[in-house]
């Protein structure tokens, strides 16, 4: 049962809303009373699901025990919540931690967007960084995953959040012979290891998650969409994503199926990771002077040939444009946490979580049926009456739109990821592309210009793939005035 809004626990932290949960407790935002001007902390409320006195004395324990962990962790790196009280009121236990102000990064990472090389590379080291002080006390986090990776706001670091001891609290039982057994498997599907789902977690074990995320950030596949190898069991990943044969074989084997053979901390695999980074900058190096000379050379046999044959009448290419358009939502509006097992409140065939029910309104998630694709969808973000309102992150069957709503359409500014992998970013009125726009293909050609009703109208630049074409056309109704070639990713090839 959640607490109900207003609750003062411990006659000092006041809830003040419902942040989400699951089969595992429920988290809250209280603010303390004793504190001058009320700051904002993180309650987690954690219930056995027995109250039997020996599954409360083991559950004590437990608590304690993991209260001593998070204090540690939380003073060795600011990378990890700081936990300011523990305590124990009518058999529930309570932790309070630092109130993290940010998203988690399932907001990054998208189903159909694919991170480059080098962006993964950093993220990686970030990830690793905070989790390698976890690993140098010998402690095993069990639920790395996107939801518990968070960027702070105030300086774009990831903080690693959620542990997974806690939860054992949770699943206490009492056997038939009285024994005290604890009927949880840690972790999320996907992200979990064979030795891990078996209950016998490892270091490596968390390395393997990380893997998981980085080539789910690589081919903008969820890891319930990976193919394996039928005889090994191993990822098949590698013909979804265009990477470096150093970084192809870090990754390989950070996911291994055998424990032994990854690496065994995120100390070892950071090393790993760095060594990419600093093979990268020694490449560059190399190759920028040689290609400066190549490039220098042609340019000189070029612009001599040109001199003899040059024509009377130079014709000036256009210059590259851009779209140049700044989103008013900053991306902390795409916060997508992870929902409860039943929703707060259910309207029809939509059900919403974390929303007020005064008239509807503020941030929350709501789930529903999308009626085009006859698929479930899934908005995070701003709210009014009941519909999509203000700043939020929109996803269907692949698909994904951020940015501006009004009365549950797209209607501003946003960036619209396609599950082709196609993109446009620009304008939006009423759900449709309308007024300056750029539309990013799979294959890399890009129309920057206007757009009218999802259609090329009016002036538009247009730049090839790999840039060796550029030139300005005219479109009416997505259709070219000369020729009469129809507005597809293809054109221009």
């Amino acid at each position: 049962m959640k607490i109900v809004i207003g609750t003062i626990l411990r006659n000092r932290y006041k809830i003040l809303q419902f942040l989400g949960g699951g089969a595992f407790g429920e988290t809250y935002l209280a603010e303390d009373l004793d504190l001058p001007n009320q700051p904002k902390f993180v309650v987690k409320h954690l219930k056995p699901k027995t109250s039997e006195s020996d599954v409360l004395q083991v559950a004590q324990r437990l608590f304690e025990s993991e209260a001593k962990v998070l204090y540690k962790l939380g003073n060795l790196s600011q990378q990890i919540p700081k936990l300011f009280a523990h305590f124990q009121e009518n058999g529930e236990f309570y932790l309070v931690q630092e109130f993290i102000d940010g998203y988690d990064l399932s907001a990054e990472i998208i189903p159909g967007k694919k991170l480059s090389e080098s962006e993964l590379i950093q993220l990686l080291q970030e990830i690793l960084e905070v989790l390698a002080v976890v690993h140098q006390q010998n402690i095993i986090h069990r639920d790395i995953k996107p939801q518990n990776l968070m960027r702070r706001q105030e300086d774009s670091k990831i903080i690693l959040i959620d542990f997974g001891a806690v939860k054992e609290i949770k699943g206490l039982l009492a056997d038939t012979e009285g024994q005290v057994i604890s009927t949880v498997i840690i972790g999320s599907n996907g992200y979990m290891p064979n030795e891990q789902a078996n209950s016998k977690p490892k270091l490596a074990s968390d390395i393997y998650a990380v893997g998981i995320i980085a080539i789910q950030a690589l081919t903008g596949k969820l890891p319930q969409e990976f193919s394996e190898d039928p005889q090994s069991g191993e990822i098949i990943w590698q013909n979804e994503a265009k990477v470096s044969k150093k970084l192809a074989s870090v990754l390989t084997k950070m996911v291994n199926c055998q424990f032994n053979l990854r690496y065994q901390s995120a100390t070892e695999a950071l090393e790993a990771v760095k060594s990419l980074s600093s093979f990268t900058i020694k490449l560059q190096k190399l190759v920028i002077p040689v290609c400066l000379s190549v490039v220098v050379l042609s340019g000189l046999i070029f612009a001599f040939m040109n001199f003899l044959k040059r024509p009377a009448t130079v014709v000036k290419q256009p210059a590259k444009s851009e779209s140049n358009l700044q989103l008013v939502c900053p991306e902390t509006s795409f916060l997508s946490q992870p929902l409860a097992s039943k929703p707060d409140l259910k309207i029809g065939n939509s059900e919403y979580y974390g929303l007020s029910r005064e008239k509807g309104t503020g941030k929350g998630s709501v789930v529903f049926p999308d009626k085009k694709t006859g698929t479930q969808a899934r908005y995070d973000g701003e709210m009014k009456n009941y519909k999509r309102n203000g700043c939020g992150i929109y996803t269907v069957n692949g698909d994904s739109y951020r940015g501006q709503f009004q009365d549950d359409k797209f209607h501003g500014q946003g960036i619209n990821t396609f599950k082709s992998g196609d993109r446009y970013i620009g304008q939006f009125e009423n759900g449709f592309f309308q007024g300056k726009g750029e539309f990013i293909c799979k294959n890399g050609n890009k129309y920057i210009g206007e757009f009218r009703n999802n259609k090329l109208h009016g002036k538009v630049t247009f730049i090839s793939q790999n840039g060796s074409n550029e030139k300005i056309e005219i479109w009416e109704d997505g259709k070219l005035k000369e020729g009469g070639k129809i507005f597809d990713c293809n054109a221009g090839k």
